[in-house]
């Protein structure tokens, strides 16, 4: 890719101008006790309460971990640390990382090239559109700037910013330098080769500072807040935190707002996991025995963006009647190891979930494949949606292939593990998403699937929270998670036949009124061998 030199007007960082900052040339010992005020004056950048407590931390401590919640400008504040580093030591190196590359070179990357082109100006210069660039109490910082993290910024004296994926373990370990920072973000979600390979880096005098949602009680950004406690200097910054939040109106535009911070309240509750890990910025250790973790759920929404939508279309529908006391349609399309998104909709009657569904197998198909179409046919409303759209596959060959699911039915697959086929289900969906499997980010969509646990029957059988149990905790139906749920519930007889000849000559006994069960519908459960345990793929 081409460079930029962001510092080449200035002669390679040095300024002729008259001024405090005249004749800088970097790197400069002028900011490299004072991190805020090289934002302020470089990057023309005000820091807040809570940014100026961790850059003074930064400053003078070795390794630092902050927990943070959403929206409280992590990302912003790691490009600050990586700037003035660069530009405050000689033979500087520093390492950004994360867990997928979209947040090295989207997130991380993009923020810092950002920053670094609308420095120049200070705070005060920087309000003023003809001010120079750079102004008299500024400099521009010096190097070429490539578009992804991997080519980094680079200077003539070899001080350097570059940035690879927690994947990527040799390309972090493979850094060395006397003045060495790694800055690692999402840092809950990354694997302990990769701390342990920093930490061979540390023994020649390595800086660390860990960033996270603090969304997994194990690891080494949980144990810098416990029992590695005493050599980390930890913070927390919860959303709340914001002055967005504390002033009630939008102080500094991206951060969290205090109406943003109500709906989540609302939405999740004061007291639960969600709220505390993602709002508060808290450790929650009370996750034992949930079918699907904080962790779990936040790792699969941040893998959503890169993971790859590949294999046949397969959608997952929870139906709900027009009169079901606030409940709603949901519909979950997947591809591999990707859900494509979470749709719901009020009142719909048979023929309006049809509608949808046409629309959404329309949005996504691919050539002439044949979707594969997953229904809770649980109860009246069930089976008269399950009957309406089998009697339309039926009738229009080559449309879709619909898989009637009765969660209450006992557990085939797995018996002597659980009791009941949604127990079985829920069980499959939480491997999957440990597997890989990727999720749209959807705050309901989080609480319902984070809500059930695990307990056991008198056979001593795994089973999860009832769903009126679940009902009551959420205060409406896990609509979104069990469509989700169906969606990867991957019936292998449809994966090993040919679509067309399913739709068109499949005969089995659907179990519910006796009727075969033709031509676009298959039932999973009409003999013992008639689908494998193979998960969604």
């Amino acid at each position: 890719m081409p460079a930029v030199g962001f510092g080449r007007l200035a002669q390679i960082g040095r300024r002729w101008a008259d001024g405090p900052n005249a004749a800088i040339v970097w790197p400069s010992d002028k900011y490299r006790d004072d991190p805020v005020a090289f934002g302020r004056e470089v990057l023309g950048v005000e820091p807040w309460a809570k940014q100026i407590e961790l850059l003074e931390a930064v400053r003078s401590c070795d390794r630092v971990a902050v927990a943070a919640g959403h929206k409280v400008s992590k990302s912003h504040t790691a490009a600050w640390i990586a700037a003035w580093y660069y530009c405050s030591f000689p033979d500087a190196r520093v390492v950004l990382s994360s867990s997928t590359s979209r947040q090295v070179d989207q997130i991380l990357w993009r923020e810092l090239r950002m920053m670094l082109a609308r420095s120049g100006r200070c705070v005060a210069c920087r309000s003023n559109p003809r001010a120079p660039r750079p102004c008299p109490h500024s400099a521009l910082v010096d190097g070429d700037m490539h578009e992804l993290a991997r080519s980094g910024l680079k200077a003539v004296d070899f001080r350097e910013i570059t940035g690879f994926t927690a994947r990527e373990a040799e390309a972090v370990a493979g850094v060395s330098g006397k003045n060495l920072l790694y800055i690692v973000d999402e840092a809950s979600g990354v694997d302990d080769l990769i701390f342990e390979a920093i930490e061979g880096n540390r023994a020649g005098g390595a800086r660390i500072v860990l960033f996270s949602n603090p969304t997994q009680t194990s690891g080494e950004f949980f144990e810098a807040f416990h029992a590695k406690s005493k050599f980390y200097k930890t913070l927390s910054i919860s959303s709340e935190d914001s002055p967005n939040v504390i002033e009630g109106r939008d102080i500094i535009p991206g951060l969290a707002t205090r109406a943003w911070v109500e709906e989540k309240k609302q939405e999740w509750g004061p007291e639960s996991a969600l709220f505390k890990i993602r709002v508060k910025g808290q450790f929650v250790l009370n996750e034992t025995g949930r079918v699907l973790s904080v962790h779990d759920i936040a790792e699969a929404e941040k893998r959503w963006a890169e993971t790859a939508a590949e294999g046949r279309l397969q959608i997952g529908i929870d139906p709900a009647g027009p009169a079901t006391g606030g409940d709603e349609t949901a519909m979950a399309p997947r591809r591999g190891q990707k859900v494509l998104s979470v749709l719901t909709w009020s009142g719909l009657d048979e023929a309006g979930i049809l509608v949808n569904l046409l629309g959404v197998i329309k949005e996504h198909r691919v050539g002439g494949e044949v979707p594969i179409v997953l229904l809770d046919r649980e109860g009246p409303v069930g089976w008269k949606v399950y009957k309406y759209l089998r009697d339309y596959a039926e009738s229009h060959h080559g449309s879709f292939i619909v898989v009637g699911i009765r969660a209450s039915d006992g557990a085939r697959r797995e018996p002597l593990n659980y009791g009941r086929t949604r127990d079985e289900l829920w069980a499959n969906a939480a491997q999957w998403i440990r597997e890989g499997g990727a999720i749209p980010e959807d705050a309901k969509l989080a609480k319902e699937l984070h809500a059930p646990v695990w307990s056991s029957d008198l056979k001593e059988r795994l089973k999860i929270t009832p769903k009126d149990d679940l009902r009551q905790m959420l205060g409406r139906s896990p609509d979104r998670a069990d469509a989700v749920v169906l969606s990867v519930w991957t019936p292998s007889a449809i994966d090993e036949r040919d679509a067309q000849a399913e739709t068109k000559s499949a005969d089995v006994f659907d179990g519910v009124d006796g009727s075969s069960n033709r031509g676009g519908s298959l039932d999973p459960y009409a003999g013992l061998d008639a689908f494998s345990g193979r998960r969604g793929g």
